[in-house]
């Protein structure tokens, strides 16, 4: 069985470095979520948890997952957004109709 690097500080530094050079602002971090060791958590550029991830993900791969969470989080934002507003003019209407 084939197993990839050894999930130290120096992996995750080296990792977290080709993300960088990728432009995205995800990080790595080694994880206690789990006792296995071949898994990293994936966080946020706020250093938010955000999944756990293999260790034989690559940074591309790595990348395009946190684009993907990111692209998923903006549209769930604006939804609710849509359906606030679309609350808040309703019960103006009513108000203004009430009168």
């Amino acid at each position: 069985m084939a197993y990839g690097p050894i999930l130290d500080s120096l992996f995750v530094g080296s990792f977290n470095a080709d993300l960088e050079q990728l432009g995205s602002s995800a990080r790595i971090a080694i994880t206690n979520l789990s006792s296995c060791g071949d898994v990293f958590e994936l966080l946020d550029d706020e250093g938010q948890f955000i999944t756990l991830l293999p260790r034989s993900a690559d940074p591309d791969v790595t990348a395009a997952a946190y684009k993907l969470y990111g692209q998923g989080l903006n549209r769930g934002l604006r939804a609710g957004e849509d359906l606030a507003w679309s609350k808040l003019r309703h019960l103006i209407g009513v108000a203004a109709a009430g009168d």
